[in-house]
């Protein structure tokens, strides 16, 4: 894979996404909060532009972060609606990458307060949710993400046993069907859900358009964890979550479906040098590369919802995904 690509793609990204930023560290659109800011944190420390996120955090810590550690002046369009604690979580993970503690910590209190004392999932629907509520794939791939990164190693350990009880759990081994949401202290698969609402609960192998980053965020998040603890079975469940998306329909690797596929392969790549693994994070990368506009945007992400603040989520999504792609390709080298 010519990374040479990878670094000019993430570059022009970068241009693009400055344009984005208002005088007083905020980026437009901020009337869609959440759904804009929630990844840049973390894109913007990894394209180094410091200062740039300093003025996020600062902005932040002013305008939206309250006394319980939650971020209450963002509104939450859908699906941060439905993922309360998503937004918050990357925020958490992008503002200790940062060093940004005053905003970091506080962050990750409020995310541990969301977590089941006995399935150690995290709650979906946020500070409202109760012990019975659900709990899912994707809130606890990524709480658990910002514990790791936060040092709270205990929390991140009871949430990476959470995605391998809910491996376990799944009817018929997750051979067509991989259930997202659980409920009770052993994690129950909900299999049962509203109309419209499968993306939420469910990747089907048999159709096109599925949420893949759910397996693909626990796996990354699974191996991070095996990295940490040097727990075997933790990076044994990766495995069986890329496994699993290895039976999916081939536009896993087409789009702004394609980030976190990208990011969980090269991964698991780095720590493992399986050639699979890197095929896919490749193929994953230039899916992601061939969507990219000229002016280096991307029109829409894993969790888009038909707003305009889409460009600037999935742009920030992109640079993390291509970053995390160069970084492992060029330490499996060395």
């Amino acid at each position: 894979m010519d990374l040479r690509r990878c670094r000019s793609a993430t570059v022009a990204a970068i241009k693009w996404l400055l344009t984005q930023q208002n005088p007083d560290g905020s980026f437009a659109p901020v009337e869609y909060g959440m759904a804009t800011h929630n990844k840049l944190l973390w894109a913007l420390n990894d394209m180094g532009q410091q200062p740039k996120a300093a003025q996020l955090a600062a902005w932040l810590r002013e305008y939206a972060l309250d006394e319980e550690g939650d971020f209450g002046g963002l509104v939450r369009p859908t699906p941060h609606d439905h993922y309360y604690a998503v937004g918050n979580a990357f925020l958490g993970c992008g503002a200790m990458r940062l060093g940004q503690f005053a905003l970091a910590y506080p962050a990750l209190g409020l995310l541990t307060s969301l977590q089941h004392p006995r399935s150690g999932g995290f709650l979906t629907a946020g500070p409202e949710a109760t012990l019975v509520d659900e709990q899912d794939m994707v809130t606890t791939s990524l709480c658990g993400l910002a514990c790791l990164q936060g040092g709270q190693l205990d929390a991140a350990e009871a949430a990476g046993r959470f995605l391998l009880d809910l491996w376990e759990a799944q009817p018929g081994g997750a051979a067509a069907r991989l259930f997202l949401a659980a409920s009770g202290d052993q994690p129950t698969p909900v299999t049962e859900w509203e109309s419209g609402q499968g993306a939420w609960y469910a990747v089907d192998t048999n159709l096109s358009e599925q949420p893949y980053h759910a397996p693909a965020l626990a796996a990354g998040f699974l191996a991070l964890l095996h990295d940490a603890s040097g727990t075997t079975d933790y990076l044994e469940g990766s495995h069986r979550y890329l496994q699993f998306l290895d039976s999916c329909n081939e536009d896993r690797f087409q789009g702004e479906r394609s980030a976190w596929l990208a990011w969980a392969g090269a991964l698991v790549f780095e720590m493992t040098g399986n050639a699979n693994y890197q095929r896919n994070a490749e193929r994953a990368a230039e899916g992601l590369l061939s969507m990219q506009l000229a002016n280096g945007s991307w029109l829409k992400g894993t969790m888009g919802a038909d707003l305009t603040s889409d460009v600037v989520e999935a742009t920030a999504e992109g640079i993390i995904a291509l970053n995390q792609v160069m970084r492992s390709m060029i330490s499996a080298e060395e």
